[in-house]
């Protein structure tokens, strides 16, 4: 996103809040309610076990990549345009705030709202006839509008400006060339989470994975945390940690290949107190090399020796008199892009796969599928609600990209199908 454009669009942005009468979803016609906040079952699959569509869809999006309810309970969604804003019961404006190549969206539990998307820019000293288009993170306040009419920008992280494996300004400049096959423009942001203390982790890809150099790999999970000055933390940012842990070339239950997605175990609603786990999710999505396990958990455990990242190999072991599937299972996965964890008690995970058009549900050791409801012919095995296939039906996708679970109800970003489609398990129904 070019400054101009993103100066200008403040004020465009502040008539869209200014007709917003609702701060947190809260309606007053529980018609409404029923009908646009939990949807309507599509009386097609009502007989259906596992999930069943809300419908309305949420339509009139152009490619949307991501999708994400925040802690503030609202929904935020990328697109070819840029981040929108959205009542969960979809009755107030929509507020988008444009961004070039916006793919991934999250909120920490100060309300900050990160966008990862691109960046235009002019360095004068190296070429002021040259314009880098680079990966970066925005970091925003008040995009919700609960203090004031107008977001604020508190910090964009680029790429490879800040990353901290690039110390001196020469390691920083060092792959600006255009039209490289390992230059800079080409490394990409495609993933971004908030963890407890609302320091973030993004996943990053790109043509250059040495583990020789000081400089860090193209694929890898970086943390960022907030500055501290004078004993209090600010809004801006800065690279703390680049995970060097995961292999960025072979694939392994401890590697980032073509990492697409990341999640946290810290997801919505708010609490006073999360635990301070860093352990994360994260998907596989490179085409050109043989993974057997494309979607990994990664364990943060402390040690003597500080932080370090180890596999998850309890995973491994699968008994099938439990369940049909595994989110350890080999070749489950050909394009995982899509990540989230349910942040109430089922600790559900959710895994979008673009080539399969197939949202997966996983529980959180790691089994396929949900427990039998009662009254269920066998209850000794888990049911599998993973559904999915290539189509604009209500229980189709066409290359699907994100995931999001607030308050029993799965949200899918349908790219081809420029919707955000609603599902509900209908054993949540009462």
């Amino acid at each position: 996103m070019k400054a101009v454009k993103g100066i200008l669009l403040l004020g465009i942005v502040a008539i869209f809040f200014s007709g917003c009468d609702t701060i947190f979803g809260s309606k007053q016609n529980d018609t409404t309610d029923e009908i646009f906040e939990v949807g309507r079952i599509d009386p097609t699959l009502e007989q259906t076990d596992g999930y069943v569509a809300l419908t309305p869809f949420w339509e009139g999006f152009d490619n949307p990549t991501d999708v994400h309810v925040g802690f503030d309970e609202f929904v935020y969604v990328t697109d070819a345009e840029g981040v929108h804003l959205l009542d969960r019961a979809d009755l107030s404006p929509r507020k988008t705030i444009e961004f070039d190549g916006a793919v991934s969206v999250t909120q920490d539990r100060l309300l900050n709202v990160y966008v990862v998307a691109r960046y235009d820019t002019v360095i004068q000293d190296l070429d002021p006839n040259v314009t880098w288009n680079l990966p970066a993170v925005y970091k925003l306040r008040n995009l919700n509008g609960t203090d004031g009419p107008n977001p604020v920008f508190l910090d964009t992280l680029i790429h490879p400006f800040d990353d901290a494996s690039r110390a001196s300004e020469t390691a920083r400049r060092a792959r600006l060339v255009k039209d490289d096959v390992e230059s800079d423009e080409h490394v990409e942001f495609t993933g971004v989470t908030v963890l407890e203390d609302n320091s973030i982790y993004v996943t990053r890809r790109g043509p250059l994975n040495s583990t020789t150099e000081i400089a860090a790999p193209d694929n890898i999970v970086l943390e960022f945390a907030p500055i501290i000055e004078n004993g209090q933390s600010t809004a801006k940012m800065r690279n703390v940690r680049q995970i060097r842990t995961l292999s960025p070339v072979t694939p392994s239950l401890l590697s980032s290949v073509g990492p697409s997605d990341i999640a946290s175990f810290v997801s919505p609603p708010q609490r006073d107190v999360f635990p301070d786990n860093r352990s994360f999710l994260i998907t596989q999505a490179d085409q050109s090399a043989d993974i057997t396990f494309r979607v990994l958990q990664v364990n943060a455990v402390e040690t003597p020796d500080g932080l370090v990242y180890r596999s998850q190999p309890d995973f491994l072991e699968r008994d099938t008199s439990r369940s049909s599937g595994f989110l350890y299972e080999e070749n489950k996965f050909i394009k995982p892009v899509g990540l989230a964890v349910a942040g109430d008690q089922t600790g559900y995970i959710f895994v979008v796969d673009q080539e399969q058009n197939k949202l997966y549900q996983f529980q959180p050791n790691g089994y396929e599928g949900v427990t039998p409801p009662p009254g269920a012919v066998d209850r000794s095995k888990n049911l599998i609600v993973s559904f999915g296939e290539q189509g604009n039906g209500p229980r189709q996708f066409n290359n699907p990209s994100g995931v999001a679970y607030f308050d029993e109800i799965v949200y899918v970003a349908d790219t081809g199908n420029n919707r955000i489609a609603r599902y509900r398990l209908t054993t949540d129904f009462e």
